[in-house]
């Protein structure tokens, strides 16, 4: 299986969020050369390679993307086109390289596997991560270990800031905007909570850095000769080990916040309710699993993503240990111009091929798996 030529096949097929059937049927007929194949909650692709007895491994990704955007605005090609070893497009790098280089490493490597290879590709991961990943891995074997296809340049991902979606609401009262002085304007105080909201201190920690608040939607009236009495801001807030939704939203006592709720439509028609909460995480780098992986992929540097990804999920909330590995850098992401080295994602595919072996081959399990040692704990702890 030729890792670029299948990229350039996905990239071609649009996914964005809430639109992944054309792109969950490519991914089924391919995973139907190999292995097993079903469709689970809410449209997920999962394959299933199960050969004897051995540890359970989760290869993940997610099929959705964000928008092209202006087309007119690229420089280089939206459709999967290859330009000076570059496969340009919307989701080369986020995250269509890594999905293409995992199924056929795990291709190349499913005659020489003992134990069970999951391969699960979920919808709507950038709307809400980890939501789609959850209802899967309701009805799926524990894994072992899960490894993240999300661009890691070729290095070692072991954990990322959490996040969430605060809603800051302002109120005041109606009047005519010929006569102001006659209400209270929502939007005037809104601007003045959020001035007090960017202003409270926000905590760090040791291993992923510090936290982060932007403003990313505000609204308010509609725009008539009317003094708004309501308007309200959403807030992206990035989160450290050991917070919750409860201690994120008691630092900023007396402001009007809460966790935004999302609705989710997916490809299949199922929708549902997701809470925008995510929780940081970080794996151990000597936990034995990422110790097995680092010295098979020859010993990459090991850090944290910039971004949030579906190891809320498996690490976050479920402690498996989990770990990223992937071509492209992630900067390129959601960006103008989105690009993966064609180079990368061949090398990718054999790095998956290298740890799938190592860790469901001879090898199999780490001597000491002990436990999962997935860093959760509160900051300075």
């Amino acid at each position: 299986m030729d890792p670029v030529r299948l990229a350039r096949s996905l990239v071609r097929i649009p996914s964005e969020s809430g639109r992944e059937g054309d792109l969950s049927a490519e991914l089924i007929r391919t995973l139907r050369t190999y292995c097993e194949v079903q469709t689970g909650p809410c449209g997920t692709v999962i394959g299933r390679v199960r050969t004897g007895s051995g540890p359970t491994v989760l290869l993940e990704g997610h099929m959705d993307t964000v928008p092209v955007g202006d087309s007119a605005a690229w420089s280089r090609p939206v459709d999967g086109q290859v330009q000076d070893g570059v496969l340009w497009g919307r989701g080369t790098v986020d995250m269509k390289g890594g999905i293409a280089a995992q199924l056929a490493g795990a291709a190349a490597a499913s005659k020489g596997v003992r134990g069970t290879l999951l391969l699960v590709y979920v919808p709507h991961e950038e709307t809400a991560e980890g939501v789609a990943l959850g209802e899967a891995l309701d009805s799926l074997p524990r894994p072992d270990i899960a490894v993240l296809g999300e661009p890691t340049d070729l290095n070692l991902a072991l954990g990322h800031r959490g996040r969430t979606v605060l809603r800051l609401e302002a109120s005041g009262r109606p009047a005519h905007a010929s006569m102001p002085e006659l209400g209270e304007n929502a939007i005037v105080r809104l601007v003045g909570l959020l001035t007090e909201l960017m202003g409270v201190p926000l905590p760090e920690d040791p291993v992923l850095g510090r936290g982060s608040l932007a403003p990313v939607a505000v609204r308010g009236g509609d725009g008539g000769p009317v003094v708004p009495d309501r308007a309200w801001a959403l807030v992206d807030r990035r989160l450290v080990r050991g917070e919750t939704a409860e201690t994120v939203l008691s630092s900023y006592g007396g402001l009007s916040l809460s966790v935004e709720q999302t609705q989710l439509v997916f490809h299949t028609g199922e929708t549902r309710s997701a809470t925008q909460f995510f929780p940081a995480w970080w794996l151990d780098s000597e936990q034995p699993w990422a110790e097995l992986a680092r010295e098979v992929l020859g010993q990459p540097p090991c850090r944290a993503w910039r971004f949030s990804t579906d190891g809320v999920e498996t690490a976050g909330r479920r402690g498996i240990p989990t770990i990223g590995y992937g071509p492209g850098d992630e900067r390129a992401a959601h960006r103008i111009d989105e690009g993966v080295s064609v180079k990368a994602v061949s090398e990718a595919a054999d790095g998956y091929r290298r740890l799938l072996l190592a860790l469901m081959g001879r090898r199999g399990r780490p001597r000491s798996p002990g436990q999962s040692r997935v860093d959760r704990r509160e900051p300075g702890k």
